[in-house]
């Protein structure tokens, strides 16, 4: 049985569900704007990990937002690195939900054109997915500044202290973007023009004011702005279609056609 928030009736949102399931199942071209609310409900923290911002800042002395910023990177790379295994890499394995597995189907039926997030563990990648846009990087590409080498997560979550290059020996910079970094605007266009020619546009797991979704809502120019969300937030009446409960039960029970 779907879990449906508390700001409207059953009834109105299984009608709800059941609109924006034939809007997908007859519809294609497909943009998908993949929120947090998704990287939650795989248990995972994030880089910023706001959920748990007090319990970080006990721990480690700093605020989330210094430790992941560029400046505090090029201080206190150990502290950094400390962070980014126990809190970014928070899970042992870290896996693809149900939504990004649906999201994958999603492409294996030829509906999908592009999906974008903000997010940085490449899960919809891993579900299958591979037209992703991931605005802030990806903890699977860690860099060696000097040759160029990629390393993945998991070099860096069982690396002794700072992870380096085992080719050059020198630290490794972080496949994601930190605070005070500018996001490639190169991913930034082909986010935009893959909004533009959307057929709809499906936000799944952010509100319509989210970060993510202010930016690149306003490319959109069609009229199947769809939302799914745990919750109601400001805003989100932008969208033309909505429906709030577990992200995970909804998404499945839209993707059974």
């Amino acid at each position: 049985m779907i879990r449906f928030g508390r700001e409207r009736g059953v009834a109105a949102m299984q009608r709800s569900l059941e609109t924006i399931k034939n809007i997908i199942r007859n519809g294609g071209n497909i943009v998908v704007l993949g929120g947090i609310e998704v990287m939650l409900e795989a248990g995972l923290n994030g880089v910023r990990a706001e959920h748990i911002a007090y319990d970080i800042e006990q721990k480690y002395g700093y605020p989330n937002d210094d430790i992941v910023s560029s400046l505090f990177f090029s201080r206190r790379i150990d502290i950094f690195y400390k962070y980014y295994k126990e809190i970014i890499l928070n899970k042992d394995e870290i896996k693809p939900s149900s939504v990004h597995e649906g999201v994958a189907k999603l492409q294996r039926y030829g509906k999908l054109d592009t999906v974008i997030t903000r997010m940085v563990y490449s899960l919809y990648q891993k579900a299958g997915c591979d037209r992703v846009i991931e605005l802030h990087g990806s903890v699977e590409e860690n860099r060696c500044p000097a040759c160029g080498k990629v390393f993945g997560s998991e070099y860096v979550r069982w690396a002794k202290g700072v992870p380096e290059c085992d080719v050059c020996n020198v630290p490794l910079r972080p496949g994601f973007s930190l605070l005070g970094e500018m996001i490639d605007n190169g991913k930034i266009t082909r986010a935009s023009l893959a909004v533009e020619r959307a057929n709809i546009l499906l936000v799944i797991g952010a509100p319509i004011k989210s970060p993510l979704c202010k930016y690149m809502v306003k490319y959109y120019n069609g009229d199947k702005l769809v939302l799914l969300n745990r919750e109601e937030m400001t805003g989100d009446d932008r969208a033309n279609y909505r429906a709030y409960g577990n992200i995970g039960e909804m998404f499945s029970y839209i993707m059974d056609f």
